[in-house]
């Protein structure tokens, strides 16, 4: 069941999904449509779960479920992460390149290559301060309140 992303708890599980390049309007819109639709159905183990999700920035798309009402199983992750594949193979785009690095400059968001990403710091476009995101965050408090962070305190600070 979609439900407002809003309205689901602090304590709601997380999955963050970063595309590889800016997603136009027109791909932000129909993934917002095939994804309220999918999470409209999903369920694990024959109960419905209460989920949500939201695109930010242009890049990101996350999932939120209140895992307080019902826990998402393996299978039933697997089927979203399949979603996510088959939206790399209909736009070009990939949301598992794990070397595509998401900062923000100038308040908008840039998607780079983890090589250019590593050239801009030592070009010194990118500081210590930039702010980056930690997509291996699991909550959604911790997506209000981690989530964005100075490149220092980021598991990205190895590049400086």
């Amino acid at each position: 069941m979609w439900v407002n992303f809003d309205k689901l708890p602090s304590t709601s599980r997380v999955w963050v999904f970063q595309s590889n390049q800016k997603l136009t309007k027109e791909i932000q819109a129909s993934i917002d449509r095939e994804l309220k639709a999918f999470i409209e159905k999903w369920s694990t183990h024959g109960s419905q779960m209460h989920a949500s999700h939201v695109l930010m920035h242009n890049c990101f798309v996350i999932i939120a479920a209140d895992e307080g009402k019902q826990m998402a199983s393996g299978c039933s992750i697997d089927s979203f992460t399949g979603l996510f594949k088959a939206f790399g193979s209909q736009y070009g785009i990939s949301f598992f390149d794990r070397f595509s690095i998401a900062y923000k400059q100038d308040e908008e968001v840039q998607v780079c290559s983890l090589d250019d990403f590593k050239s801009k710091i030592g070009l010194g476009e990118i500081k210590a301060s930039t702010l980056v995101y930690n997509n291996l965050i699991a909550s959604k408090s911790d997506l209000l309140n981690a989530w964005e962070l100075p490149l220092e305190q980021s598991w990205q600070k190895r590049y400086l």
